[in-house]
């Protein structure tokens, strides 16, 4: 299949093991910080095999094949955004998953995003401000500024699966714990998991992933 020019550069992988009914669902992976599209994509053959996936390229070329979501700062206060920039990078994000699902014949209902560090809070923002354009999200060892939640969004039990490092030393796991209760006070089912790792993907992990998403379409059915 030929891949369509979208807003933001991506690669897709068609499911190597169609659903039963002939339904697809649609995976939508977003990288983290000086990352690209091939980081994330290198987890799919680890993940259920009847999502279709997109991996898709943050907009901001930091050079050496890196890219990002939004601007970071090293200071005296350690790492720092400006919530103003996390809100920014969201639309673009938002746009390119409605693309993608018109592209590609896929259903709102039936995909879900999958993103890591700077992906995961991208992806939350994506969640918070756009809730009906995806019906979950996996947030791994990232963040959500308050400053993402639309007003008066109401998230209506929605699946979230949050992962973190308790050892996380770029995003602390502070962080996410504060990441899951936003989520519980707007109303998403929230899953929760913290590991023995710092700012990475362990294969516990990985492992917790792949079945949150299997559930997920279980309950597709």
């Amino acid at each position: 299949m030929e891949t369509p020019r979208l807003s933001l550069h991506h690669r897709f992988r068609r499911a190597p093991r169609p659903a039963v009914d002939g339904r697809a669902s649609l995976l939508i992976l977003l990288h983290g910080y000086g990352s690209n599209e091939d980081d994330l994509m290198s987890l799919a053959p680890y993940l259920d095999p009847r999502f279709d996936v997109i991996s898709v390229r943050a907009p901001h070329a930091l050079g050496a094949g890196g890219y990002a979501w939004f601007p970071i700062v090293w200071d005296e206060r350690g790492l720092f955004v400006e919530p103003a920039d996390v809100v920014a990078a969201i639309q673009p994000a938002a746009d390119f998953v409605e693309q993608a699902i018109a592209a590609y014949g896929a259903d709102p209902q039936r995909t879900l995003l999958l993103g890591f560090s700077q992906g995961a809070t991208v992806s939350a923002g994506v969640i918070l401000r756009c809730p009906h354009l995806v019906a979950g999200a996996a947030l791994m060892s990232g963040f959500a500024p308050a400053e993402l939640v639309a007003p008066g969004v109401a998230l209506d039990g929605k699946p979230v699966l949050i992962t973190h490092g308790r050892f996380d030393d770029i995003v602390p796991v502070q962080m996410g714990r504060a990441t899951r209760d936003l989520f519980e006070s707007c109303g998403a089912a929230v899953t929760y998991r913290e590991y023995a790792m710092g700012h990475q993907i362990n294969d516990a992990c990985l492992e917790d992933a792949d079945r949150w998403l299997t559930d997920r379409l279980a309950a597709f059915a």
